[in-house]
């Protein structure tokens, strides 16, 4: 419903009756008196126009699927290998630098 059909929020529950106390709607903020507003499925206290039950399909209960599978057996252990990065059998094998051919330069500033 919208705000303009609700009943206006001005002093009209502030008025003595016995046995019940001034409640605001949860949802809507309007003031009502206690024997006005209803309990709601999710906890909120709220006047009857923002009252609503709650939907059919919360309360479905869908049985387990119970898929088993035909065999199954454990995942086997990691196996590690360390790479070999110097080939063997091909080329040279030199793995440093010759010498005379690497001249560190002097950092420029």
């Amino acid at each position: 419903m919208e705000a303009s059909t609700r009943k206006d929020n001005s002093m009209s529950t502030n008025y003595f009756k016995s046995g019940y106390y001034n409640v605001i709607c949860d949802v809507c903020g309007r003031k009502l008196k206690s024997d006005e507003v209803r309990k709601r499925w999710d906890g909120f206290y709220v006047c009857p126009e923002d009252f609503e039950t709650r939907h059919p399909l919360d309360f479905l209960k869908v049985p387990p699927t119970e898929k088993a599978i035909p065999w199954s057996r454990p995942e086997p252990a990691d196996i590690f290998i360390a790479p070999d990065y110097i080939a063997t059998t091909i080329g040279n094998q030199d793995t440093t630098v010759p010498s005379g051919t690497y001249t560190p330069e002097e950092p420029s500033l």
